[in-house]
């Protein structure tokens, strides 16, 4: 009887490791995404600019800026800030606290490389803060919206 017990003892601990595992990758498989448009494009970085997208030091667009006419970057790890404010100089991956998009397009900002892992996204014309799981978090950004811009940017 004590053999028993012992294994079915260690076969419902063998169970229940193998599902926290489970519900452990199923909880990483699928990323988060959100829509953080928040306010209309300012003039640095909307339809009249020749930006396609800028991401900022800081919230609200504020502090120094990363202006870019790219359609999309991979990997943000060899981009800097500019300008003079807080901020400038430093690298642009997991550095930034808000972004806006200049087109008619949607843009994703990706805590991965190559557009990958949990999400933010603007609409056309848009501005935002990132959420607390991105902020400081990204890695890529893309136009990507293949539905409505075939030809991409504005």
């Amino acid at each position: 009887m004590t053999i028993t017990r012992k294994a079915t003892t260690r076969a419902g601990v063998l169970m229940a490791t193998a599902a926290m595992a489970l519900a452990g990758v199923a909880t990483h498989a699928e990323a988060r995404s959100a829509n953080i448009s928040s306010w209309n494009s300012r003039s640095d970085c909307d339809l009249n600019s020749r930006y396609n997208f800028c991401l900022y030091y800081s919230p609200n667009a504020k502090n120094a800026p990363y202006r870019s006419t790219s359609t999309k970057i991979g990997d943000l790890g060899t981009k800097r800030f500019t300008g003079s404010k807080p901020g400038h100089g430093k690298k642009v991956r997991n550095n930034a606290a808000s972004a806006q998009n200049g087109t008619k397009c949607n843009v994703g900002i990706w805590y991965s490389p190559q557009y990958r892992g949990d999400s933010n996204w603007l609409s056309p014309l848009k501005g935002g803060n990132l959420t607390s799981w991105l902020r400081n978090n990204e890695a890529s950004i893309a136009i990507s919206d293949h539905t409505r811009c075939p030809g991409i940017g504005h």
